[in-house]
């Protein structure tokens, strides 16, 4: 997708382009302009009424405060919403409060709103990246369980993870010495730096942070560090762009030169549940060829509206042999029992749980990432549907 699209919902169900501003000082709707010099009719926010409940509230950790849902009816008869398209079929509309930025940096378009559902959002080229509401469980479940399970992470390498949250959350750990983070779009780490604050917490500022502004893949083929886990979050598109180049099995075989003997490399791993396992897979297979134990895990992300896949490599580490017991050792150990807001030992073996279908579509033989060779995805595996069946189902002899 070339264009952010964002539209203005009028009465009536008519939608109109708007070319789209950067917000005033404020945050709020100021600046939007429709064709024609038209402004979106932004009805004032009437005083809210208090809620009355039947029922009391249990008392909240200090941490914690109770806020009422937003009412639509305050946002007027008028509706800005964002619309992606980053699916071939179908659209996904999010209502908006506010757009805080709207732009374009050398590499991408970039959209920063206030999203009524999710909080403030977080859009590259069409497609939502991250939101305040729901992306501590994303980055908790990208970066925990590699950073738990090594002995002692000292060094480690970020490539992508403008945002900051994923700096964060490697940074929360004691044993880190230096947390070397490439991100290829100077721009849009300083935007985020300014409008994403409960993201990144300060991270940026860490004395142990080495800041690279560059391509990820000539990074890793020029440095000459040595890394004990290594964190891919950059853009989910396998379209044949300039991101997949981070995607593909010469990038892996290099990076292997950069890890310790006991390194574990985490990769987002795109979209992935038994609907929508191509690509995954097709990284799953890529990482296989370079690593001797590759294993798939998933986490529902509400925002996404889907599960989204992570994929941990290493030449030792299988989920499935860390008890639960071990991974609640040493997340109280390392990081105490207040920081992680979702992960479990329970958790995470519950992530890394897949359904038989999915199973059985990982283990195909399919096409791995190579530089230069466009990444066809297989065709659709079908069922043979049938109207009847025996009633009770009889074992197959």
């Amino acid at each position: 997708m070339e264009t952010i699209r964002a539209y203005l919902q009028a009465p009536g169900g008519l939608r109109t382009p708007l070319a789209v501003r950067q917000a005033g000082p404020a945050g709020g709707l100021h600046g939007l302009q429709a064709p024609g010099g038209l402004r979106p009719p932004l009805a004032p926010s009437p005083p809210k009424s208090e809620v009355i409940r039947s029922y009391p509230l249990p008392p909240l950790p200090p941490d914690r405060f109770y806020s009422e849902r937003l009412d639509p009816a305050t946002l007027g008869d008028g509706a800005l919403v964002f619309i992606e398209d980053s699916d071939p079929f179908d659209r996904y509309t999010y209502r908006l409060s506010s757009v805080i930025y709207t732009g374009k940096t050398a590499f991408q378009n970039v959209l920063i709103a206030d999203t009524c559902n999710f909080g403030r959002t977080l859009v590259l080229d069409g497609a939502i990246q991250s939101s305040a509401d729901d992306e501590k469980i994303y980055h908790e479940l990208l970066v925990q369980p590699a950073m738990l399970r090594h002995p002692n992470p000292r060094d480690v390498l970020i490539i992508g993870g403008g945002e900051g949250a994923t700096l964060r959350e490697v940074l929360v750990h004691r044993s880190v010495q230096s947390a070397t983070m490439v991100d290829i779009d100077r721009e849009v780490v300083e935007l985020c730096k300014e409008h994403l604050r409960t993201w990144h917490q300060g991270a940026f500022e860490d004395r142990r942070v080495r800041m690279v502004y560059d391509d990820g893949r000539k990074f890793v083929t020029d440095a000459d560090g040595r890394y004990d886990v290594v964190i891919i979050d950059v853009v989910d598109m396998l379209d044949n762009g300039p991101a997949q180049a981070l995607y593909t099995r010469q990038f892996y075989d290099l990076l292997r030169l950069r890890l310790r003997p006991d390194g574990i490399v985490v990769v987002q791993g795109l979209e992935f549940s038994f609907l929508d396992d191509k690509a995954h897979a097709a990284l799953a297979r890529t990482l296989r060829t370079v690593f001797s134990e590759v294993h798939s895990y998933r986490v529902h992300v509400p925002s996404f509206l889907s599960c989204w896949g992570f994929l941990i490599a290493s030449n030792w580490f299988v989920p499935r042999d860390w008890s639960a017991a071990e991974c609640d050792r040493a997340v109280e150990a390392r990081l105490g029992t207040q920081w992680l807001g979702h992960l479990t030992g329970d958790f995470f073996r519950a992530c890394a749980t897949l359904c038989k279908e999915t199973q059985f579509l990982l283990s195909l033989p399919g096409p791995i990432l190579e530089d230069g060779v466009a990444f066809v995805p297989p065709p659709d595996i079908d069922d043979v549907e049938r109207e009847y069946v025996q009633f009770p189902i009889l074992p197959a002899k």
